[in-house]
């Protein structure tokens, strides 16, 4: 017998560990351990005792024993299963919840953490996530473990889970925004009937496919298409097979298929759970349910009976928060899944007729997959008005086959948005797990396809490549139409290698001859041909905005289109997308070498910028207060950012707080023309040298790549190094003392800001380091040396030697800004990033500071400017924000989850201030004429805080690139025709 923490206890102090995101998340040490731990893994799974090293008795005294009969007999009861083995508590300890035992787990406590510990519902998605790799991949770490007698009772787990799910379902965390990972606990945890779903049938279908490799095609069938006749079609497949088990594998996947396909009882569900209502004195939901059943007992035709299962999803949900027990809650939770289950059989059905059937009548099945994937919890109440809007715009007999095309493009946006919806929930579980199990990628990926998006991705693909056909054009993937699934973000044409499955940890894997597949908007790349993104994007990002500015083609993707892709890994393919949104995908071959040997010029790689050395004043050497600047010193003493920020300042100063410049000639000072070691010269001109030096290599040699990092790292730690001296010190104090008061304790962002930025061929956005809520004077002088060496890490560095003359010439001034405390803050285009307009505004925002630049989840809108109307691109769905601490630095925290981040005040703010701009602070382009504003903002309790304006700078050369122009003629003139909704497509 050992006395020590009980089980419960044990299970409890893991599972309120930390675990915000990855990298805070884990132990100092345990990135390194990555391939240990995947390699423990692998291992389990070929261990009998799995992730176990012995059974054991857990009384509820507290002890534990060893397997022998009635251990706990007088111990007050217990359980018995399995003990985790060293190896496993260490995984926990780092923060990979696996090996979950639920009968251990105190229920309230559990549902209670998401209150107080940020990382609950990460733990309640760790432990989803690997039940659908004990599904899909044989038992995963249980494949052997499961013959491990007393190992894991099933009696005591399903019992558990019940109990677990009461407690969630008690609270209204969980029946709120958390009602996602809710419903799919109810789904993938027994707890009571044993029911069918077509998410069973995908994870036994995956799991026989891993077992016999020659099921691949007929379990692709099953999870792109599947109906019925898939069960008869596994019964052929498996009379082929030899092996008795594997047989017995394929008979239960077979009978699972019929399970999902036989007509569900929903009439009596319904009547059953109004009866458990009216026990309960649930009033309101006894009318919801009397409605739902007079209903559905009215519904003669699949249509009528497809609409009103989904309506039947999205009304309980809509009820959930307002009944008074868990128990009620959960028999509601139980109803939604059977209802849903009945909605995937009939829209199998609709499937197969959807040819036939009108477009009109399509369109009524789309309608009614927003209801059910509302009550799947896929999609908010904001996201399915939306898209309810647009579809209302599909009225009449006839629609403009332009306008038609338009809308059905914006419907399009809608499994991205379910994609976004289950990141914020699962996002981090997945990518915690990723790094021991690379198959829970393959988690959200399997929620959306299971589910009653794919009846509604089919459809609206249909209805997409019928628009295209009437218009003349379409989107192709390897030579095959595409109706949606792609949205294009930026204009260009390129051509790569595919790589689907990137190491994001490794950015300086990435090239420049590489055609990137993202599983986000991220916030830093180094120099890539072309970029694909899984999910909505976020088109104002740093990195979409320099994506744009040099042409480089950019398209968000959905998970259809993903799985199309990833079997093309490793090969060369162009990506061409046009101004108008249509977009290419195809195998690279000699018929494109005609494309880009004519159009070489309009490639990103040829876009070339120099340094205005006219302009530059290095003489100015002195700490200059954001008052005293404006405009037309950008370039000249400072870069664009103080610059510009100082006219804003002097036309709005009450929404611009103080801050002081260090301009280029002190930087020129301190850092270049000091003594570079022994070698009699300035380090100015030892970097001179060393660039004529690397020029004279042979352009993309080995050799120049190891000159380039050498000379690279040695500039960048030189600036590290170097101290500007005590008169520097002082005179700063005094500067900062004067803008901001004596004994002043906030905190300021330290700002990059070079001569390189803006300019006519780069934008440079986002290259360089902002250090964020710098606290205390010594940290400012540390962060001087980092923003003053940041031109020179590798990514700022890839991205400017591809494309600048004279790089020597790179001079970082700094900013020192005040802390805006941000609730939420954003970027502003003031026009459509899409389509031009001017008088639609494109905002992307976030809760915290550095919203939406560094590539978060953002909530992406169009604003008209004439009445505010706000039109949705996609929610906020980042699972985190950043808050500045007191002490410095920012702190990073789970983000609310509300369906709006922007409020109407706020967004007459952003308005009122974009009228301002062309009276007050025109911006102009690269030939002197007036163009869209790139506007920075915050705001706190909210009042508008401006913290960047630019102009929007876009590649010209992607825009008139001859092929691109081509893809888009036919577009043009086939928009104006009109298209009969009461025909079915052709």
């Amino acid at each position: 017998m050992k006395q020590r923490p009980s089980f419960h206890a044990l299970v409890l102090a893991t599972s309120l560990a930390a675990l915000l995101n990855t990298a805070q998340a884990r132990a100092p040490d345990a990135q390194a351990s990555v391939p240990t731990y995947r390699g423990w893994v692998e291992e389990m799974k070929r261990s009998d005792r799995g992730p176990f090293s012995s059974i054991r008795w857990y009384c509820k005294d507290g002890t534990i024993w060893p397997p022998t009969e009635y251990a706990c007999g007088q111990r007050g009861g217990g359980i018995q299963h399995g003990e985790w083995s060293e190896r496993t508590q260490q995984l926990r300890q780092n923060g990979y919840k696996i090996a979950n035992i639920l009968a251990s787990v105190d229920p309230a406590k559990a549902a209670a953490a998401q209150a107080s510990a940020p990382d609950a519902p990460d733990t309640q998605a760790q432990l989803l996530i690997e039940k659908f790799l004990i599904a899909n991949d044989d038992g995963w770490i249980f494949r052997r473990a499961q013959f491990y007698r007393g190992a894991v009772q099933e009696e005591d787990e399903r019992k558990a889970a019940r109990e677990l799910l009461l407690a969630m379902a008690a609270r209204p965390e969980w029946v709120g925004l958390r009602y996602p990972v809710l419903r799919t606990s109810a789904r993938m945890l027994p707890h009571g009937r044993d029911e069918a779903s077509m998410q069973k049938v995908r994870q036994m279908a995956a799991s026989m496919a891993g077992r016999d490799g020659g099921f691949q095609n007929l379990r692709a069938k099953i999870h792109n298409t599947p109906e019925l006749a898939d069960a008869q079609r596994v019964r052929d497949y498996a009379g082929q097979v030899t092996d008795a088990q594997l047989r017995d594998g394929f008979e239960a996947l077979a009978t699972e298929i019929e399970r999902v396909y036989r007509p569900q009882p929903l009439g009596a569900l319904i009547a059953a759970a109004q009866r458990e209502a009216a026990q309960r004195g649930e009033s309101a939901l006894q009318a919801v349910l009397a409605d739902a059943g007079q209903a559905w007992g009215s519904a003669t035709t699949d249509m009528q009976r497809y609409a009103r299962s989904a309506q039947l999803m999205s009304k309980l949900r809509a009820v959930l928060p307002s009944l008074k027990t868990g128990a009620m809650r959960l028999s509601l939770i139980d109803l939604s899944l059977a209802a849903e289950a009945e909605n995937v059989r009939l829209g199998t059905q609709l499937r197969e007729g959807a040819a036939k059937a009108s477009r009109r009548d399509n369109l009524q099945v789309l309608g009614a997959s927003l209801d059910a994937a509302y009550g799947a919890g896929l999609l908010v109440d904001r996201e399915v008005a939306s898209a309810t809007g647009a579809l209302e715009r599909l009225q009449g007999d006839a629609q403009e086959l332009g306008a038609y095309m338009d809308r059905l493009r914006y419907l399009g946006l809608v499994p991205g948005w379910a994609t976004q919806g289950l990141r914020f929930h699962f996002g981090l579980a997945v990518a915690r797990l990723v790094d021991i199990e690379p198959k829970a990628d393959l988690f959200i990926q399997d929620q959306l396809r299971g589910s009653p998006l794919l009846l509604y991705s089919q459809v609206l693909d249909m209805l997409a490549r019928d628009a295209d056909r009437e218009a003349g054009v379409q989107h192709r993937i390897f030579g095959q139409a595409a109706g949606v699934g792609l949205h294009a973000l930026n204009p260009g044409l390129a051509r790569g290698t595919l790589v689907t499955r990137p190491d994001m940890k490794r950015l300086d894997a990435f090239r420049p001859s590489g055609i990137y597949v993202l599983p986000e908007t991220v916030a830093e790349l180094t120099p890539v041909g072309g970029i694909l993104t899984t999910g909505a994007g976020n088109p104002l990002s740093h990195v979409q905005l320099l994506a744009r500015n040099l042409g480089i083609p950019n398209v968000a993707i959905d998970e259809s289109v993903l799985s199309i892709l990833q079997p093309q890994d490793g090969r060369p393919i162009v990506l061409a997308v046009s101004a108008a949104g249509l977009v290419e995908i195809a195998n690279d071959g000699p018929d494109w070498a005609r494309v880009f040997g004519n159009d070489a010029a309009a490639t990103s790689s040829n876009s070339v910028f120099e340094a205005d050395l006219k302009k530059l004043d290095l003489t100015r050497r002195d700490f200059i207060s954001l008052d005293k600047l404006r405009a037309d010193d950008s370039g000249r003493i400072v870069g664009p950012k103080a610059a510009k920020v100082g006219e804003l300042k002097a036309r709005f100063p009450d929404h611009v707080v103080p801050g002081v410049a260090i301009p280029f000639g002190l930087y020129r000072q301190v850092v270049l023309e000091r003594p570079y070691k022994a070698t009699g010269q300035s380090f100015y001109d030892w970097m001179v040298q060393g660039f004529r030096a690397l020029e004279a290599l042979p352009e993309g040699s080995p050799e120049a790549a190891q000159a380039s990092e050498k000379l690279r790292a040695e500039i960048y730690d030189t600036i590290m190094k170097t101290d500007p001296g005590p008169q520097f010190r002082d005179r700063l104090r005094a500067a900062l003392a004067q803008e901001f008061g004596a004994g002043f304790k906030g905190g300021v962002f330290v700002r990059s800001d070079t001569n390189v930025e803006d300019l006519p061929g780069f934008t440079g956005a986002g290259l360089n380091l902002t250090l964020p809520n710098v606290v205390g004077f010594d940290n400012v002088m540390k962060a001087l040396a980092a923003v003053w060496a940041s031109p020179y890490t590798p990514r700022a560095w890839a991205w400017r030697q591809s494309h600048m003359r004279g790089p020597e010439h790179v001079y970082p001034a700094v900013l020192l800004m005040q802390t805006v405390p941000s609730e939420k803050s954003g970027v502003m285009i003031t026009q459509d990033v899409d389509t031009g307009d001017t008088g639609v505004l494109s905002v992307a925002v976030n809760e915290g500071v550095g919203g939406a630049v560094d590539g978060q989840a953002a909530e992406s809108l169009r604003v008209d400017m004439s009445d505010q109307r706000v039109r949705l691109m996609a929610r906020a769905t980042a699972p985190t924000r950043m808050v500045p601490k007191p002490g410095g630095g920012v702190a990073v925290v789970p983000s609310s989850g509300a369906d709006t981040v922007l409020q109407a005040p706020e967004i007459r703010a952003l308005t009122d201030f974009a009228r301002e701009i062309p009276r007050q602070f025109p911006q102009l382009d690269v030939n002197g004429a007036p163009t869209a504003a790139d506007v920075e903002f915050a705001f706190v309790q909210g009042k508008l805080w401006l913290l960047q304006i630019r102009p929007f700078n876009e590649s010209r050369q992607a825009r008139s690139n001859q092929h691109l122009i081509d893809m888009d003629r036919a577009l043009a003139e086939g928009r104006r025709r009109r298209i009969n909704l009461l025909e079915a497509a052709r």
